[in-house]
């Protein structure tokens, strides 16, 4: 695939308090919530924090990605395998963050995929769901932060994600490049040029435009031997 030879532009959705819903298409895969996770970090010295409850938590991806090894210090990651383990996780970290100070922000990629397991009764599973929501929608409202969210389907089951969040953003491949877009059709945020080239959608693309925006915040430098942060 042809790649243009200038850098991409490094245009980023701003992320507003409040919990945003992101759908990716399939064939991005996480890749482009870590970047949004990684440009709120590079932005704020507060911390950040990622519960993961579809097995999307790959800190090895993170590492590459990341410009500087003091980004990965700032995030911390837990996974949630069951959906009584997830909602868990998700209290406990309201309460963490009640007696500190807010964070850059939250990340909860899959936040349906546990209640969605058979081994859970269907009435129980979606007060868990609703209960999960409830969760993050708290920590968004009293820290006055972004809380990003992704969903594994979206059907009936995930209506009340979608309801509760006050963005929805789609990110699309395109023929050049990925693209962000508010599903309200009132934004479009564009990460390349499109005057006489294309990108590949690859992770040395996410990886330059994460570069660049860590140029623009800090001056910081690319340190690609950072350590991965670990998973609790």
């Amino acid at each position: 695939m042809q790649t243009h030879s200038r850098r991409p532009t490094a245009d980023l959705p701003e992320l507003a308090p409040g919990v945003t819903l992101v759908d990716v298409d399939d064939e991005l895969g996480v890749t482009p919530v870590q970047a949004l996770l990684l440009d709120r970090v590079l932005s704020r010295d507060a911390p950040a924090f990622w519960v993961d409850g579809a097995n999307k938590a790959n800190t090895t991806r993170l590492r590459e990605l990341a410009p500087a090894d003091r980004v990965l210090d700032r995030i911390e990651v837990a996974r949630g395998f069951t959906a009584h383990q997830h909602t868990a996780l998700l209290d406990r970290l309201a309460g963490r963050l009640a007696a500190r100070e807010s964070p850059s922000v939250v990340v909860a990629t899959g936040l349906d995929g546990m209640y969605r397991a058979t081994d859970v009764d269907s009435e129980l599973a979606e007060q868990l769901f609703v209960h999960a929501i409830a969760s993050v929608a708290r920590v968004a409202r009293v820290h006055d932060t972004p809380v990003l969210v992704t969903r594994c389907r979206d059907d009936e089951f995930s209506t009340p994600l979608r309801r509760a969040a006050t963005t929805h953003l789609q990110c699309e491949k395109t023929p050049f490049g990925p693209r962000f877009e508010d599903a309200a059709g009132d934004t479009e945020t564009l990460v390349y040029h499109t005057d006489d080239g294309w990108f590949q959608t690859t992770l040395a693309y996410w990886q330059e435009v994460l570069e660049h925006r860590a140029r623009l915040y800090e001056g910081a430098t690319v340190d690609r031997a950072a350590a991965a942060p670990s998973i609790q």
